[in-house]
């Protein structure tokens, strides 16, 4: 079975999930993740949006007209890229995921990660980060570095709605470009020795 095959099993496993009571009753759709199976850079938001729980796809609102055109600067298309969030329902008026619902959709976020098995792991906003660097610690002190962690690349970067938040203030937008910088560079050469920070 190979990974596109294997994606469609789990996402068929979660087709109809209701962990979650709340995000069961309130979502319209599980968007379970989108792009390509065997890229080498994964990208792991918070949460669908309300646009995203319409279309069925991660990143289709604002955010994600923002995250395409990041990429497409530092030459990355999205075509070439896989797009998933922490959890697969959207939160009632866009709240933030809770503890409970953060660790219900775990199990189904790791397998995610062991199927497309990335080089590169980007990490949008706080709780993909602390998530997948098992961190307290916010993503204003943890951004700008690449982590080692299970023998894969961490990236984490501000979510792309933070330029939304700042009237797509210039400054900031070089700010993010900067934060794809080490990606470019981890996909020429992804065992690319990394000194890193204790950041625990």
């Amino acid at each position: 079975m190979n990974k596109a095959e294997q994606l469609e099993k789990l996402k068929e496993e979660y087709k109809d999930c209701c962990k979650c009571p709340e995000l069961c009753k309130n979502r319209h759709n599980i968007v379970f993740g989108a792009g390509k199976a065997t890229s080498r850079i994964m990208i792991i938001g918070e949460a669908p949006g309300n646009k995203e729980d319409l279309e069925n796809t991660p990143f289709v609102g604002k955010s994600g007209q923002i995250l395409n055109s990041l990429l497409s600067e530092t030459g990355i298309s999205r075509e070439e890229v896989y797009i998933t969030n922490t959890i697969l329902c959207r939160p009632p008026n866009n709240r933030d995921p809770t503890k409970e619902e953060l660790e219900k959709c775990r199990i189904r976020l790791d397998k995610q990660i062991e199927i497309i098995n990335p080089n590169v792991i980007i990490t949008l906003g706080n709780f993909a980060t602390k998530y997948i660097l098992g961190t307290t610690k916010g993503i204003t002190q943890l951004k700008g570095k690449v982590y080692d962690i299970n023998n894969r690349k961490v990236v984490p970067m501000f979510h792309p709605a933070v330029l939304l938040y700042n009237g797509n203030n210039p400054e900031k937008r070089k700010e993010l470009l900067a934060d794809f910088e080490p990606v470019k560079e981890l996909l020429v050469n992804p065992k690319k020795s990394v000194t890193l920070k204790d950041f625990y």
